[in-house]
């Protein structure tokens, strides 16, 4: 072997251990910035002061939907927590978010979902829907994934 080959060779086996570093690097960035992406979407629903409020008023069974629900302060907080639940769970049925995952917000869709006044709510908007000519169900994502839970949780 000529010194000229055992150099090649030597840093030809620089080269591949420096891309193994690198690409182990890399996994270990994108694994990071998954975590923080989930932190964030678990604090959005933990630590926003309207999503919280309106979550512990269907925690505690403060939420009740009537007449002097629409255009009253819960009303937008109620609406945003839907809203943030329907994304979180949009995410998931494209498998941006894992089964795993979405356990860490299965207690709270399901509390959420089964609420008696959330239920009220959904069936007037979907009755307001129709009316208007919108074909989707309001929140359907959300819905489709907390039913999903729901029967999960009923199954043996």
């Amino acid at each position: 072997m000529k010194i000229a080959d055992a150099i090649n060779t030597a840093l030809l086996a620089t080269a591949v251990v420096g891309i193994a570093l690198t690409f182990w690097q890399v996994r270990r960035g994108a694994r990071t910035r998954r975590v923080q992406f989930l932190k964030e979407l678990y604090l959005m629903l933990t630590a926003d002061p309207d999503t919280c409020s309106a979550y512990y008023q269907i925690e505690y069974g403060k939420f009740h939907y009537g007449v002097d629900f629409h255009e009253s302060e819960i009303e937008s907080k109620i609406d945003r927590l839907l809203a943030f639940a329907d994304l979180v769970a949009e995410l998931y049925l494209q498998s941006q978010i894992s089964e795993k995952e979405m356990i860490f917000f299965q207690y709270r869709f399901l509390r959420i979902y089964q609420d008696q006044g959330i239920q009220e709510y959904l069936n007037f908007l979907s009755t307001f829907y129709e009316e208007v000519g919108v074909s989707k169900e309001p929140y359907h994502s959300f819905q489709k994934v907390a039913q999903s839970f729901e029967s999960q949780r009923l199954s043996p």
